[in-house]
């Protein structure tokens, strides 16, 4: 059964709002225990930055590592921020959906570079990048930029809003793992 886009929408400002994470390259949700910060460290280039090990290392047992894409599919495979699970809860490619990157979860939308009928819980783009539009013109995302951190951001391409960094999408679309 496909998870309905109020409540995809509502687990993504969950995490944003009341949980504590960082960005981390290639980690679907796991808690930053000792034995997970090693793991991911190795586990991809971007991770191995010394700056980057340091806030890896630095990061309490409490606080839950994502990368752009993989808090949206950590949430489809069933996240729930438990930190005795591998992945905070989340059952790896629970109900067929694939591990890919954001250009590839672009790609089995039917995007669009129109914004004005943009609805929430759609997937929003840029080479390279992903997050996931909540409504009032906000987007949740995790990037390195801004708070390297899942957070909420401005969708630019509908306008700036005060007290909220910003950023410009190229398109938009539906996932066909969400009800719209």
């Amino acid at each position: 059964m496909k998870m309905k886009n109020k409540e995809f929408v509502s687990k993504l400002k969950n995490i944003a709002e009341n949980y504590k994470t960082l960005y981390v390259m290639g980690c679907n949700g796991a808690a930053l225990t000792n034995i997970n910060k090693e793991i991911y460290i190795k586990s991809d280039s971007f991770n191995q930055d010394p700056e980057r090990i340091k806030k890896i290392k630095n990061a309490t047992s409490d606080t839950y590592g994502f990368d752009c894409v993989s808090i949206i599919k950590a949430i489809l495979w069933g996240w729930e921020g438990d930190n005795d699970h591998i992945y905070g809860g989340a059952t790896y490619l629970k109900d067929g959906i694939l591990d890919v990157n954001a250009d590839t979860m672009i790609s089995q939308t039917s995007p669009t570079k129109d914004f004005s009928n943009i609805l929430e819980g759609e997937v929003v783009w840029i080479k390279g990048h992903i997050g996931v539009y909540i409504g009032d013109g906000l987007v949740v995302e995790c990037s390195p930029k801004f708070q390297d951190k899942v957070q909420i951001t401005a969708l630019e391409n509908i306008g700036k809003k005060k007290g909220y960094e910003s950023r410009k999408w190229s398109m938009h679309g539906k996932l066909p793992y969400i009800e719209y």
